[in-house]
């Protein structure tokens, strides 16, 4: 039974005897004065969160002309269509699957090989016996994700510029090359076509996140109960064994969370950084290292900006996430035994 104060009467309420809403609108009339704290908050969030909402209309207009009418005016003109998605897989669907090629190609390597790596380097750090040593290493690792996007790209391209660059002076320094090699062009090692794109986006994001992204993994390790660890060495267990029948299976909840949110954005490769790495790159290559990020970000504020077809996109790519996240949930559940409903 549950009590529920309202004024100076007091009445007894049982939870199972009421359905959902009821059991809402009493919470809310028992801790009425708590809500008023969310307020200015739920006004925010609906002013610049729901409100803008109503843009999504834009991705079904044939066109969507702003110097014309004023965006409301244009909103709501009877030009309702389905063409700006047709457009996705159609006429546009060239650069359309390039961008998507790219992105899908470097979130799954980073799935596969960057997200085993946080876990991998949280396990190493727990191992370590002092645990001021440890922590220090961890904040060291974690610097590199306070950095910007435009310093960690400047630091590559000191490393690994054609002129002067680090890398290139230290492999002509010691005989294994005769000239410099333009790592971030076309035809890399006189191969034509031949690229490291992929390869820089995925190695530089290894670097700047692995850090931070296993300070969860490192957190939950340092959590389990040791007596656990005492009792395992007593069994006749050794690290290999602890690690794989008694630190992985503890923070499977964790590991569970984190392949859903990372399974979740598996459509965004980050903007700031593909775009700032195409800069530096053979102006050959741009074209070829779109990924959706940027190329949603060209079709919507670029030359001959296409407000419609870049609203059509965004809902593409929101629903292609909702998708994964649902779906990475059920492989959580069927393989972790975790997920995050």
């Amino acid at each position: 039974m549950e009590a529920l104060r309202i004024g100076n009467k007091t009445r007894k309420l049982n939870p199972k005897s009421m359905n959902y809403f009821h059991r809402v609108g009493v919470k809310i009339k028992k801790y009425a004065s708590i809500f008023w704290f969310i307020i200015p908050g739920a006004f925010l969030a609906i002013l610049f969160g729901y409100l803008p909402l109503i843009f999504i209309l834009a991705a079904f207009k044939s066109d969507f002309v702003l110097a014309i009418n004023s965006p409301l005016q244009e909103l709501f003109r009877n030009n309702w269509s389905f063409i700006q998605f047709t457009r996705i897989f159609g006429e546009d669907s060239e650069m359309f699957l390039l961008a998507i090629s790219n992105t899908l190609i470097i979130n799954a390597i980073n799935l596969v090989l960057v997200f085993p790596f946080s876990i991998l380097l949280a396990i190493m750090l727990s191992e370590v016996k002092s645990t001021f040593t440890s922590k220090l290493i961890l904040i060291i690792l974690c610097l590199p994700n306070f950095l910007s996007w435009p310093t960690v790209i400047g630091i590559w391209n000191n490393l690994f510029r054609d002129q002067n660059g680090v890398i290139n002076n230290l492999l002509m320094n010691i005989g294994l090359i005769k000239e410099p090699i333009y790592w971030f062009g076309d035809n890399i090692g006189g191969i034509g076509g031949f690229n490291l794109f992929k390869f820089f986006a995925i190695v530089m994001n290894a670097w700047k996140g692995s850090g931070w992204n296993s300070i969860m993994f490192y957190t939950a390790i340092m959590s389990i109960d040791k007596s656990y660890y005492e009792a395992s060495e007593i069994d006749g267990c050794n690290k290999v064994k602890q690690i794989w029948y008694l630190t992985l299976p503890s923070i499977l909840p964790i590991i569970a969370l984190m392949f859903i949110m990372n399974i979740t954005y598996i459509l965004s490769s980050g903007f700031e950084e593909i775009n700032l790495l195409a800069n530096i790159s053979d102006p050959n290559l741009k074209e070829r290292m779109k990924t959706l990020d940027v190329y949603l970000y060209e079709v919507a504020l670029g030359a001959g900006a296409d407000m419609s077809f870049a609203t059509a996109l965004g809902i593409f790519n929101s629903t292609v996430s909702l998708i994964f996240m649902i779906g990475g949930n059920a492989i959580s559940k069927k393989l972790l035994h975790r997920g995050l409903w």
